[in-house]
């Protein structure tokens, strides 16, 4: 008994004094704009070279996501991945069960398991930017489901860096194209 209230003695201290940063995030405030209640503050804008452009057909692979009514593509020709930010960016496109085409241009973060959606477009192009931008957590639910596979399967070397453009490209190699049956 004697001897474990030694060793809690001893290490209360340091756990005390431990620092409360998450140490899988890190300083995660330092690297993002996180806005705080009551603050005015607009959102930090875009920082990459303007848009893509709108995704030609014979681009587009199909992803298998499970429980979504709406078919999700990745259009391969756009895939873009930093090894200066650690982001692989890329086109998406999402067709409903009505078939309505919504296309977003994203950037995936592995590192810290997080996307940003940069500019959208409809059934047509071009591609927009949003007005606001920032960085959301990537969830495996509902229509966001599809950002948990490309983090799980394709755009991730490891859990914390983004794999090359050409291992994205070899780990989607067998994806379907889009079909005149699916448009």
């Amino acid at each position: 008994m004697k001897i474990l209230l030694f060793v809690l003695m001893a290490v209360l201290p340091t756990i005390l004094q431990a620092d409360p940063v998450d140490p899988i995030y890190g300083d995660i405030e330092e690297d993002q704009y996180i806005p705080r209640k009551g603050s005015n503050q607009q959102p930090q804008k875009l920082n990459i070279d303007g848009m893509p452009v709108y995704p030609d057909d014979s681009n587009l692979r199909q992803l298998n996501i499970r429980q979504s009514k709406s078919i999700f593509y990745v259009d391969i020709s756009s895939i873009r991945s930093s090894t200066k930010d650690n982001i692989v960016r890329m086109v998406i496109v999402a067709i409903s069960p009505h078939g309505a085409r919504t296309v977003t241009y994203e950037g995936f973060d592995c590192g810290y398991r997080r996307y940003q959606a940069y500019g959208y477009a409809g059934s047509e192009g071009p591609l927009r930017p949003f007005e606001e931008q920032g960085w959301k957590p990537v969830i495996d639910q509902g229509n966001g489901r599809y950002r948990a596979t490309l983090i799980d399967n394709y755009v991730c070397a490891g859990f914390a860096y983004a794999a090359s453009r050409e291992k994205i490209l070899a780990r989607m190699q067998n994806l379907k194209p889009l079909t005149k049956s699916t448009k």
